[in-house]
């Protein structure tokens, strides 16, 4: 059994961060087969026949609702089960309820979706809850099994957010995306930018954004909370990294880089790894401005 733990911020960061991790266990449960098994098993003790798409929903739901029992997670603690545990625990909040019953209907063929919804319409970026939606023929199925209602009862919030797990395109939905678009963007500066070079233009090694962005994360403690951050940033340090399409790589990145939206200052030319430096009167976008040299790279970025 492995067990990650992260450092998860408060408001809609620590919101962006916790959905992401439920869409990648979402994901990922849905192309292990022990979950897959499961629902197989499930869908053939249930009497469901083939091609019965509505069927299949309706039986993965009712399982979900009447077999996994509704526990809150430890105190001042955000716990999420991957598929596999909730098949073993079968115990868990309305996050793990969504990435069983998500991974589930993915482990068969089905499209899903996140909902978020909030109880507040004058703060539009507060969620408390969470459940998955079905697409069948063109038309998304709520299915809340924390409440005991049936398949197509949704909440009545004044506060909802659609988060898919999929583009149009058919491939997974990275964070780097999410940033720009559902979740909210990087402001500009060497996070931005490194996200957005790691994602297609690549970079050359021992680029100053790289270590703008590692000195940023180590001032704040939040290097050792994402061991493959840290990875990932020592890696392209000392050997670069060539173009291509990196969805899924540059999606986690700016997932752990929605961290640090306020920072504090890391080094000569930038204030912020999130922004540009204020540096006297002058604002210096560029990354390295002429009145200042950068320090030494921190050991940890040598590449092994």
């Amino acid at each position: 059994m492995r067990i990650t733990t992260y450092r998860v911020p408060s408001g809609p960061a620590g919101t962006a961060r916790t959905v992401g991790h439920i869409r990648s266990l979402i994901l990922r449960g849905g192309k292990d087969m022990t979950v897959r098994r499961q629902a197989v098993r499930l869908l053939k003790a249930r009497g469901v026949r083939p091609k019965d798409y509505l069927g299949e929903i309706a039986a993965l739901f009712a399982w979900v609702r009447r077999t996994v029992r509704y526990t809150r997670d430890p105190y001042r603690v955000e716990l999420l089960h991957s598929a596999r545990r909730m098949l073993q625990l079968r115990a868990g909040d309305c996050d793990d309820m969504t990435i069983l019953l998500g991974a589930l209907l993915q482990s068969v063929g089905h499209q899903v979706r996140i909902v978020l919804v909030g109880p507040d319409p004058a703060r539009p970026g507060l969620f408390t809850h969470v459940y998955p939606e079905a697409e069948y023929r063109g038309r998304w199925i709520a299915l809340d099994a924390t409440m005991p209602h049936p398949m197509g009862w949704a909440p009545d919030s004044p506060v909802k957010k659609v988060v898919p797990l999929r583009t149009r395109k058919g491939c997974a939905m990275d964070d780097a995306t999410e940033a720009e678009g559902t979740i909210g963007r990087l402001p500009p500066g060497p996070a931005a930018e490194l996200v957005a070079a790691v994602r297609r233009d690549g970079l050359p090694a021992r680029d100053p954004r790289v270590r703008a962005v590692w000195s940023g994360l180590r001032s704040q403690g939040l290097l050792d909370s994402d061991p493959w951050v840290r990875q990932v940033l020592r890696r392209i340090w000392g050997t670069g990294l060539p173009q291509g399409h990196r969805p899924r790589t540059a999606a986690r990145l700016a997932a752990a880089l929605r961290y640090g939206e306020t920072p504090a200052a890391v080094s000569p030319g930038y204030s912020t790894v999130w922004g540009p430096a204020v540096v006297g009167p002058r604002y210096y976008y560029g990354y390295r401005p002429r009145p200042y040299r950068y320090p030494a790279p921190p050991r940890p970025l040598r590449y092994r």
